[in-house]
């Protein structure tokens, strides 16, 4: 019993300090302020863009505004899903003038399906789109998000995944989260852009060319981001982060909110770990080893549980049991790493104030 509590302890706190030196390293390369590119002019992309929508009538209005707003700057089609809707959503859309495709099928419900649905649709007309962007239905963007994936598409990326960021917090746990985006959708995909490596999906503000569009939504159930980005591991293609835009979605304010999306999230991509392993090994064989080291980010565990695993680790390590060495040195890897992340991502020091509330948070 004693020799597996040392092992466990060795395990675990070699686990914590692997993540914890790798995102360290990957954040302090993105500390510099990206510089604006000046991108050649190139022929014009078409582009549509798919709002997946199931009774979103309380926020819809916002996103596609802020849609149509960026096509002021780039022209794109905007293509609402009502997905099983029995609300106003797509009532809402049409008086917008967006594009507006509804259906209803109570025994397939879920973004994957509306996805596909509009793939279907696209895939029907004479002349298909160019490039294919996804953006959630609570969600605002930039006025140069369509600008930024057509430079990038057109540049010869295949995927393209912008910053993702938390929206406004209104409490605590919702500056909390918004640090968490700062870490993970911008700090270490930057960095990890700047070493040439591709990053994972976030599931809303990603876009693909025509050719990869449907490879890039294959995704299912609640982890589609991430098993669309092991996918297009698998056939060689690296997700390219664009920091030139970004779009902002809607962030759970209370922990019973935070039930939810938290099973998503982290639940649902520990449960890929073991199929990330594998598509990295394969990608490895193949030589593509840049590609092999995005698809660890989807196996990557969640900085709460490892932060869980850390103060076990050193809890151990200071009753005798494996290395109180490798505890420390794991705890100081996750607290380099926040610290290096969120002065890369010039967090707001109201929300950094919050990380007085974090052990309430590393509970839930």
């Amino acid at each position: 019993m004693l020799v597996a509590v040392h092992a466990a302890q060795l395990a675990v706190a070699t686990v914590v300090l692997a993540h914890g030196t790798w995102w360290t390293l990957v954040s302090i390369v993105a500390l510099p302020r990206p510089r604006p590119q000046n991108n050649r002019a190139r022929p014009p992309l078409s582009i549509v863009v798919i709002v997946p929508a199931h009774n979103e009538e309380r926020l819809i209005a916002s996103t596609l505004e802020s849609l149509l707003e960026a096509t002021h700057l780039y022209p794109g089609e905007i293509v609402v899903v009502g997905d099983n809707c029995t609300d106003q959503t797509a009532a809402i859309a049409n008086r917008l003038g967006v594009t507006v495709i509804e259906r209803h099928d109570a025994s397939r419900r879920g973004k994957p399906f509306a996805l596909a649905f509009a793939l279907d649709y696209l895939e029907r007309r004479s002349s298909p789109p160019d490039i294919v962007a996804v953006v959630d239905a609570d969600t605002d963007v930039s006025p140069n998000f369509l600008e930024k994936v057509a430079e990038r598409i057109a540049g010869g990326a295949s995927a393209v995944q912008v910053h993702y960021a938390a929206g406004p917090a209104e409490t605590d746990l919702g500056r909390l989260r918004r640090l968490a985006f700062l870490l993970v959708h911008w700090s270490r995909p930057l960095g990890a852009s700047r070493l040439g490596i591709g990053t994972s999906l976030k599931g809303n503000g990603m876009a693909f060319s025509w050719p990869t569009a449907r490879l890039g939504l294959s995704g299912k159930g609640i982890t589609e981001d991430a098993e669309s980005t092991l996918e297009l591991a698998r056939h060689g293609i690296a997700v390219r982060f664009e920091p030139g835009a970004v779009v902002h979605g809607y962030m759970a304010q209370t922990y019973r909110e935070a039930g939810v999306q938290d099973e998503r999230w982290e639940g649902g991509r520990t449960r890929l770990t073991l199929r990330a392993f594998r598509t990295a090994a394969t990608n490895v064989r193949r030589g593509q080893i840049k590609t092999a080291l995005s698809t660890l980010e989807v196996a990557s565990l969640p900085l709460s549980l490892l932060g869980v695993g850390a103060g076990l680790s050193v809890v151990l390590g200071l009753a005798g049991f494996g290395s109180t060495t490798l505890a420390f040195a794991g705890l100081a890897s996750l607290l380099t790493y926040v610290a290096a992340g969120l002065a890369a991502a010039r967090a707001p020091l109201e929300d950094v104030r919050a990380l007085v509330t974090a052990p309430r948070f590393l509970a839930h």
